[in-house]
């Protein structure tokens, strides 16, 4: 075989590698929303009190509660609507009881990996990491 000829094999092999890799992260970040649904455990200390939750819901909405984090004597409420776009998590407070957070406006963070058990993401205004650990899954069994 001439030497155009692997060339040409070989660029048929890359391409066919590369796309089935494409499509295997556009399914795993399709799974995300799924594996999203529940009650996840937001901010915690190093001995494992929880602080504050979040739940994701499959109708489209969220509720954030827990207690404020320099005052834990005042618990704090919020809900609203929340959607995935790709490996986006996109949040819209429609009510806060502390008004912590601005209300009507849309907040995003990257998802980079969604487990049974943990969801790891990159927060889109510091780009700091956050690990928020599985407390319920939401649904009764």
């Amino acid at each position: 075989m001439s030497t155009r000829m692997y060339q040409v094999i070989i660029s048929i092999l890359l391409l066919v590698c590369t796309s089935v890799s494409a499509t295997k992260q556009i399914e795993s970040k399709q799974g995300f929303k799924s594996l999203m649904y529940g009650v996840w455990a937001e901010f915690y200390t190093e001995e494992g009190k929880i602080l504050s939750y979040m739940s994701y819901l499959p109708e489209g909405r969220f509720h954030a509660f827990g207690y404020l984090e320099d005052d834990l004597r005042s618990y704090w409420f919020a809900d609203g609507l929340w959607k995935m776009n790709g490996d986006q998590s996109c949040v819209v407070f429609k009510f806060d009881s502390f008004d912590v957070m601005e209300k009507d406006e849309l907040s995003c963070v990257t998802v980079l990996s969604v487990t049974t058990d943990t969801l790891i993401y990159r927060d889109s205004t510091d780009n700091t990491i956050n690990t928020l650990k599985r407390v319920s899954t939401g649904f009764v069994q």
